[in-house]
């Protein structure tokens, strides 16, 4: 564990403005990846619906991990995942 502290409010702020950024590249490297993902698997099976339809996407660790990876942290499933 590690921690950090500090009286000083910039500093606080740019830190979590920082960390705040990190996660969002994170998560949207990892949206990007799922809709990749999905986008085949939606265009073979629903060749014959009408209508544009509201997607929802849900991020699982075959996105997260990729989108990780690019910024050089590695994650894998545990065992009891399989």
């Amino acid at each position: 564990m590690s921690g950090f502290e500090s009286q000083d409010p910039r500093l606080i702020r740019l830190i979590a403005l920082a960390s705040q950024k990190f996660l969002s590249d994170v998560a949207n490297d990892a949206l990007q990846h799922c809709k990749m993902r999905t986008s085949s698997q939606m265009t073979q099976s629903t060749k014959n619906q009408k209508g544009p339809k509201e997607k929802k996407y849900i991020m699982t660790m075959e996105d997260l991990v990729p989108a990780l990876q690019e910024y050089g942290i590695s994650a894998k499933k545990p065992h009891y995942f399989v």
